[in-house]
């Protein structure tokens, strides 16, 4: 059930209508049960399981609270919720893992006769109860959450399935103020329209235009390649980005206020500023989780960039079972330690403060570097990220062209008559940059608001006005460019 799919239209429809008309006192039974119906739509089988997690998790977030001095009641419930979220997700990436080692046919082939099912949305439930074990060791609370409103924590389905990762202390709060208010609903409305935006006009189009390239790298050029790995730096920023703005407009319309989790990413002039305004919540809480306890950098220098590089290789292997994301956050984890490193022991200034031009230059450079790691997030496999790099070096059809021009290779134009012109031996190139270039500007629009919210708050005065009217050239814009569209990136995550 897609935001942007006319089941939910329905489905969220009805929900808001009978949210708002029933006493206030069944409203959060009405919305763990909408939460409920929410994942089961996914797999109804696999919606028991979930729900039997979470309430072990519950039960271990009690013996925390009541044994607040003993240590195994939280190293229990992080060790369970790992062992659940390596069992499902990564059982066939460890066997592939083992047998590339090994060579043992066994375990190249077990996933012939043993078939898991993924569960939806178990990274984020995962991480999600991960720390609200951990903050309440750290914290412990005078009074208990109840078993009822901890599954309505887990279980709220606007961030169910693709985050924003959120604690306890982001959702609590929200439950004492559960009252319509018109600011609400218009920052809603006008997220909504954010979100359909960048995800219906430009994320999907964007997608077809790479889908080839990353289907069979080795037939385009090197340009194409590079392009490839620019567009989907637009593509995976508005697909995020743009399911970050529907769940909180949802959670909007509800009452709840949520955490951001993207803030003009791409206008960030270091790789650390990047991941501060890139996935937020995630960001926040692999540093608070995983770099803090390892020592942060609170340590020798060498153990810090060991650090950095853990904790970063940890949030890529996150993403997905696959050596591609082991690849992608271990690029990142070097990047960060390189910076820090050039910053702090060699006193070199990265991050321009004054220049403009120099500002600009280097976010560049920032983006080229996140680009160049979308080609490894986006690779098929191992096999296709490492064609994929060999043809962004190699592939050249400019080169075989200024040799033909030149007649300087006789024998290629010769064969090139016997298998049907010298066209055969030209690389594919990407198609449709012009739209991209489109799709570029819509992007760098959104991030200036995200970047300057408060530019945009002297128009809030005209919202009894305007946001009907931005709905109304919204939809009409859907109706006139959508295309057929697949389901977000980070739904399978």
């Amino acid at each position: 059930m897609l935001f942007n799919s006319i089941s939910f239209l329905f489905f969220f429809s009805f929900v808001y209508l009978v949210y708002w008309s029933i006493p206030e006192k069944n409203r959060k039974a009405f919305l763990l049960l909408s939460g409920i119906v929410f994942y089961s739509f996914f797999s109804w089988a696999l919606s028991f399981h979930f729900l039997i997690t979470v309430g072990i998790n519950y039960y271990f977030y009690r013996c925390i609270i009541r044994f607040k001095d003993e240590k195994w009641p939280l190293r229990t419930a992080v060790i369970l919720n790992i062992l659940n979220l390596g069992f499902f997700k990564y059982f066939y990436f460890f066997n592939r893992v083992i047998a590339d080692a090994t060579g043992y046919p066994f375990f190249e082939g077990i996933s012939s006769f043993v078939h898991i099912a993924l569960p939806m949305a178990i990274s984020f439930y995962s991480f999600q109860m991960i720390a609200a074990a951990v903050d309440t060791k750290r914290n412990i609370p005078s009074k208990p959450v109840s078993a009822f409103d901890y599954y309505l924590f887990v279980v709220f389905f606007p961030v169910l399935i693709a985050g924003p990762i959120m604690r306890m202390g982001d959702f609590f709060p929200n439950l004492s103020q559960l009252k319509p208010e018109s600011d609400k609903v218009y920052r809603a409305s006008y997220l909504m329209m954010a979100g359909l935006i960048k995800k219906v006009l430009v994320a999907d189009p964007i997608s077809s235009t790479i889908q080839p390239i990353f289907a069979e790298p080795g037939i385009y050029d090197s340009y194409s390649l590079f392009m490839a790995g620019i567009c989907y730096s637009i593509q995976v920023y508005c697909d995020f980005s743009g399911l970050t703005d529907m769940a909180r407009s949802v959670a909007l319309f509800l009452g709840f206020d949520i955490p951001e989790n993207f803030k003009a990413p791409f206008f960030s002039t270091s790789g650390s500023e990047l991941w501060k305004r890139w996935h937020i919540t995630l960001s926040l809480w692999l540093r608070d989780y995983i770099y803090f306890p390892l020592g942060g950098s609170r340590v020798s220098e060498w153990r810090g960039y060991f650090n950095l590089i853990v904790t970063m290789t940890l949030g890529g292997f996150w993403h997905g079972a696959d050596y591609t994301f082991v690849v992608w956050g271990f690029y990142w984890g070097v990047i960060l330690s390189a910076e820090r490193m050039l910053e702090d022991k060699y006193k070199l200034p990265l991050t321009p403060q004054k220049s403009f031009p120099l500002k600009v230059f280097k976010a560049s450079i920032v983006f080229v570097l996140f680009s160049i790691s979308g080609l490894m997030f986006r690779s098929n496999d191992a096999a296709s990220m490492v064609l994929l790099f060999q043809g962004l070096i190699t592939n050249s059809s400019n080169f075989i062209l200024d040799s033909l021009s030149s007649g300087s290779s006789q024998w290629v134009q010769q064969a090139g008559s016997i298998v049907g012109g010298t066209d055969f031996f030209i690389m594919e190139r990407i198609s449709n940059l012009e739209r991209v270039s489109y799709m570029f500007t819509v992007m760098v629009l959104f991030h200036w608001v995200q970047y300057s919210p408060e530019i945009l708050t002297k128009f809030r005065k005209h919202d009894a006005w305007m946001m009907p009217v931005l709905g109304a050239i919204t939809i009409l814009m859907l109706a006139m460019l959508s295309q057929d569209g697949g389901e977000f990136i980070y739904y399978k995550f």
